[in-house]
């Protein structure tokens, strides 16, 4: 990339919460160029009118838009407008792939009617297919269904749909169960075909897979999300009738019915994996629109699927509580590849590369820096260890939380103990987690005040690493994790609490060691993507019986 010449002062808004890596990007693109970080969260909290008022101030000559994906980030061609509303001169949209995109302030506001006019209406449109499939779906589902019997002999064929329609997903605990399912169901002799709208870090590439890219149309969130399930669903049907499979597993997401149409399509059973309620999520987490439709999408996949496997004992309870038959639910923890993360895979190269002194006591966290994860509670007990304790902190990922996490331990003072790596490619976090010696996972409670439904991928991924666990009390957390047997159990948001279960780790080895030793034990035993993926085959054959 050659260095730009020109501009004295950059705003920068990142929407994936990796500020590290745009930075570095445009430093390499703008050499001594001022840069200037427009948090996200400030944005939202002031609004349109504010926010331009606030942007228009800082006079910028170029306006940059960080995200994920150029390909599909959604809402774009009103980022760019409002990034011309800004005043800078220049638009710079750039991703995490070394994708970027040049636009004059001047061409941006000249061509924004029409774009916006032509999204408007592909939105309009995407809607009001919406509404009319989801009536043949509905209708279709309640129909009594006689479904075709498996060819004998052979092994089965399974089409896996990961049909969530939106960035984000395809790193971290999502992309860390789709591999695992997948490897694990090829291991035990099933033919698996991944249909899936982006790639997957991670993903073996000896089991085939479809591509079926996300569209970035759509005026609003839900428009995206509807835009992006009628594309994906058109592509996984014809894919389908050709594949002819006997097993259609579909990872549930926001706004999709890809397997319900698949299902019906082939004539074959809907396996639904379901980590918790895209309703509940756009409600409290998300801010997604159109909760009447849906929450119809949510009742149409839960009544088509054969089996829906839940990730905590919570999902299940909640899923009998709306109604859905018992003999349907199945209850499947989420698990971990115990090859792939196992102690003594290169964490001293880690440490050194760090710059980890032999006497301090690194204690790693990994996650998305979500409203659940608990990031927040880990700064402030950052905050509260004592001067002569020799911890330091490893957080490793990105997400809307960052900024404001980084903000609480610099204010504090105590910036020098903690690294942020931002986002990681996916083969490189065992041996970062294989380089600390405690790892924590400070979830909090939902903040509606119902009940934790997760199943952490990372719990899993910890224990395996044979390390020293602090953990909160919560949900499935604290059934699979013993307190003083596998792990230290914190209460949530409890700081006092978590800042002394990190002290006391950071002051016994021996600790740290026989809680890691029976962590791996216990995870080798119950906790593996193999035995995840023998669930479902046995609830598959099972099925067969009963049909």
């Amino acid at each position: 990339m050659q260095p730009d010449v020109g501009p004295t002062k950059v705003l920068l808004l990142t929407l994936d919460g990796n500020e590290t890596r745009a930075r570095a990007m445009l430093e390499k693109r703008f050499p001594g160029t001022s840069i200037v970080t427009v948090p996200r969260s400030t944005l939202e909290s002031q609004g349109v009118l504010k926010s331009l008022a606030f942007l228009r101030s800082q006079r910028a000559d170029v306006f940059v838009l960080s995200m994920e994906n150029l390909s599909y980030q959604r809402g774009q061609n009103l980022l760019t407008l409002f990034g011309a509303l800004s005043g800078a001169r220049q638009i710079l949209a750039l991703d995490s792939h070394g994708q970027t995109r040049v636009e004059s302030s001047g061409a941006s506001l000249t061509r924004a009617p029409f774009r916006l006019l032509q999204e408007s209406s592909l939105s309009g449109q995407a809607i009001v297919r919406s509404y009319r499939d989801l009536r043949r779906l509905e209708q279709a589902v309640k129909a009594t269904r006689t479904f075709k019997s498996r060819d004998s002999g052979g092994p089965l064929q399974l089409v896996f749909l990961r049909a969530t329609p939106g960035p984000g997903t395809q790193a971290g605990g999502a992309s860390s169960h789709i591999n695992g399912f997948i490897k694990a169901a090829v291991r035990a002799g099933v033919n698996v075909r991944l249909l899936t709208n982006d790639y997957i870090a991670g993903f073996d590439e000896t089991v085939p897979m479809t591509l079926i890219p996300l569209q970035p149309k759509g005026i609003t969130r839900s428009a995206f999300d509807l835009y992006n399930n009628l594309v994906f669903t058109d592509g996984a049907e014809r894919e389908i009738r050709r594949l002819k499979p006997d097993l259609i597993y579909q990872r549930y997401g926001r706004f999709t019915w890809a397997g319900v149409s698949a299902s019906l399509t082939a004539n074959k059973p809907l396996f639904l994996e379901y980590n918790g309620s895209e309703v509940w999520v756009g409600r409290y987490w998300d801010s997604a629109g159109m909760f009447p439709l849906l929450e119809r999408f949510e009742r149409l996949n839960l009544e088509a699927a054969a089996r829906i496997f839940v990730v905590s004992e919570v999902e299940l309870q909640n899923l009998l509580r709306i109604g859905v038959p018992d003999g349907k639910i199945v209850f499947n923890p989420n698990g971990v590849d115990a090859e792939k993360f196992r102690p003594n895979i290169g964490g001293a190269f880690v440490r050194n590369e760090l710059g980890i002194k032999p006497n301090e006591v690194l204690t790693g966290f990994v996650g998305s820096f979500g409203p659940w994860h608990g990031v927040l509670e880990l700064a402030r007990a950052i905050t509260r260890i004592p001067p002569d304790v020799p911890l330091k902190f490893l957080l490793i990922g990105a997400g809307k939380l960052r900024d404001e996490t980084e903000r609480l331990v610099k204010e504090a003072g105590v910036g020098e103990r903690v690294i942020f790596t931002g986002s990681l490619a996916h083969e490189r976090v065992p041996t970062y987690l294989d380089a600390c010696d405690i790892l924590v996972s400070p979830h909090v409670p939902l903040e509606d005040g119902s009940d934790f439904f997760g199943s952490p991928t990372k719990l899993f991924e910890y224990m395996a690493m044979g390390k020293g666990i602090v953990a909160s009390r919560l949900g499935q957390i604290g059934d699979v994790l013993v307190h003083e047997r596998n792990a230290l159990l914190v209460e949530p948001k409890h700081i006092e609490e978590l800042s002394d279960a990190l002290i006391r780790l950071a002051g016994s080895r021996e600790l740290r060691d026989r809680l890691g030793h029976q962590a791996r034990l216990d995870v080798e035993d119950k906790y593996t993507w193999n035995h995840n993926a023998q669930r479902v085959l046995a609830a598959y054959y099972e099925w067969l019986e009963q049909n």
